[in-house]
């Protein structure tokens, strides 16, 4: 049996590019802790009628319209880029972005940054943020060759 090689948190990096032509993208350490992306697609569905059998439960057909990608983000708070985020919350820019599996590939597209939140539980608790960026356009999958 050959077992799953494992990936790591730490292998899921969300990187921003800077867009300079070439562009350069990094991972910021605003996003430290929790990172995930989700695909999803909107859709249209149809009851599919059984001509044999009308009276019959019928099977649903669906047609997929559109796509989109939201990457999630959180961590503990880091001051250094929260105006770089902030500037960002309130553009309606799109930034080039990739989220990166090391060692597979990584997805990439134009995100905007739609929900930002810094928040802490008590006085003495560390700050803490949560970022949703969402696609904007077409995301494509890289592999690493």
């Amino acid at each position: 049996m050959t077992a799953v090689p494992r990936v790591t948190g730490s292998k899921l990096l969300v990187q921003i590019g800077n867009g300079a032509n070439p562009e350069v993208f990094d991972h910021d350490c605003l996003i430290n802790t929790k990172r995930g992306v989700q695909f999803s697609s909107e859709k249209t569905e149809s009851i599919m009628p059984d001509c044999d059998n009308p009276d019959d439960p019928a099977w649903k057909s669906v047609s997929k319209d559109g796509f989109q990608a939201t990457i999630s983000g959180a961590g503990m708070l880091y001051a250094a880029s929260l105006g770089d985020w902030w500037d960002w919350y309130n553009s309606d820019d799109a930034k080039n972005v990739r989220f990166n599996v090391t060692p597979a590939g990584y997805w990439q597209g134009a995100f905007k940054l739609t929900d930002f939140e810094v928040t802490a539980d008590g006085n003495k608790d560390t700050a803490t943020t949560t970022v949703t960026i969402v696609s904007d356009g077409a995301v494509v999958w890289v592999p690493v060759p």
